[in-house]
């Protein structure tokens, strides 16, 4: 791989798990790298370090450590992380469009006016994580995102990216208990299953989501939720009791 050349004297015979790159390292990585051979940094720990601005060139992040990096600005369109922990990351503004995330533990981390568009993210952990301002398209089923922050998010279908199919959010079983959706955009949002107990939707737009099974239950701001003209009814399945719009 791209990086095996440029770490190999630092700690040759240290597992990928252990080894940590420094910045210099990483931009030595990207800077040899080719479209037809992108730079590989699976399971390497690339944690704290001030990555910001920087194209990535869609490298293979599989499984690497990213706690607390800087990554804001970055271009990360079309990488790789699958299995990355990147607790605590600055992704401010990141570009990270066609990006393959599965399992991607982003708990924590900041998000603001982010690029995420055609992003898979199932199974993700996103809690606590600030998504305020960005712009998310692609599925996301199954993924965690607890308490996150959506405030002013756009996760609506694109009208302009209509002759390519339907471009929206997939977020069938994603738990947002306690998320804050404020102002954010939803319009015909897949949100069927979600858990959305205790979420704000003060001003979020949800005209066309798909609320189908989704948990409404303790909904703030249920009065200024804009585009749905239905009510907010409970609805009884065995012994349990969801609340979903009908």
């Amino acid at each position: 791989m791209v990086v095996a050349v440029v770490v190999a004297s630092v700690a040759p015979d240290s597992g990928p798990a252990q080894l940590r790159l420094t910045r210099e390292q990483v931009l030595v990585a990207l800077d040899r790298a080719t479209p037809a051979h992108p730079a590989d940094f699976t399971a390497l720990d690339l944690s704290g370090l001030d990555l910001s601005g920087v194209d990535f060139k869609r490298a293979n992040l599989t499984k690497c450590l990213l706690v607390r990096t800087n990554l804001a600005k970055a271009q990360l369109s079309s990488v790789t992380l699958t299995d990355a922990v990147a607790t605590e990351a600055d992704f401010t503004a990141a570009n990270l469009d066609v990006a393959v995330a599965y399992r991607v533990d982003l708990r924590r981390a900041v998000l603001r006016d982010a690029s995420i568009f055609a992003v898979i993210l199932y199974d993700a952990d996103l809690s606590d994580a600030d998504l305020s301002g960005a712009r998310l398209i692609g599925p996301m089923n199954n993924a965690k995102a607890q308490r996150a922050k959506f405030i002013k998010a756009n996760l609506g279908v694109d009208p302009g990216n209509q002759s390519m199919g339907i471009m929206r959010v997939d977020a069938t079983s994603v738990d947002f208990s306690g998320a804050d959706f404020t102002g954010a955009n939803l319009f015909k949002a897949l949100l069927v299953r979600a858990n959305l107990t205790g979420a704000d939707l003060t001003d979020a737009l949800v005209a066309g989501a798909d609320l189908a099974g989704a948990i409404l239950k303790g909904i703030r701001g249920r009065d200024r939720i804009r585009g749905s003209t239905r009510r907010c009814t409970s609805t009884k399945r065995s012994s349990t009791t969801d609340r979903t719009f009908t």
